[in-house]
């Protein structure tokens, strides 16, 4: 098609010449000739050109890149408060997905009290104080012996310090 082409503007240009004289077909010759040395002159080398487009190939790689780890993180930002409490709650779906040495779950141990024991043991404490408190052991000169007895026991105890647990 190019020689098609370009046959066919060499066939327009020497049938137009014919009709031209020497001194306009050289102006238009001139003319062309002018026209393409500013189009070649005005153009960038052809390594330049190359260079861009490889560099500008380069970066629509690594946006591409940058692009894909960018929606892999959104991804995974948005998929892990899901995927945690499927965790947390599914023991079906962790033995299947999460391995035996990356699972850190402890088991919740056994209370060695239950409810009803340690309703008990309040319940006895709280009658021991009343009947402690019936026979006078909190009485101010009882409380003042416990103080001084701590005091020995503590020597940088001062003072102020009995006044702020009163």
């Amino acid at each position: 098609m190019m020689s098609f082409r370009a046959t066919a503007i060499r066939r327009m240009a020497a049938s137009s010449s014919a009709n031209l004289t020497a001194a306009e077909r050289e102006k238009a010759l001139h003319e062309a000739n002018e026209k393409m040395r500013s189009y070649y002159v005005n153009r960038p080398p052809i390594e330049v050109l190359q260079a861009k487009r490889r560099e500008s190939q380069q970066r629509n790689g690594e946006h591409a890149i940058q692009k894909s780890l960018l929606a892999g993180f959104l991804v995974a930002f948005l998929a892990t408060p899901f995927l945690g409490r499927r965790i947390a709650t599914d023991d079906d779906f962790k033995k299947k997905w999460i391995p035996s040495w990356y699972d850190y779950t402890i088991d919740k141990p056994q209370s060695e009290w239950t409810r009803e024991d340690f309703h008990n043991q309040l319940v006895k404490t709280q009658t021991e104080l009343h009947e402690r408190a019936i026979r006078g052991d909190f009485e101010p000169a009882k409380l003042e012996e416990l103080r001084q007895s701590f005091r020995e026991l503590d020597p940088e105890m001062d003072e102020d310090d009995d006044d702020d647990e009163e």
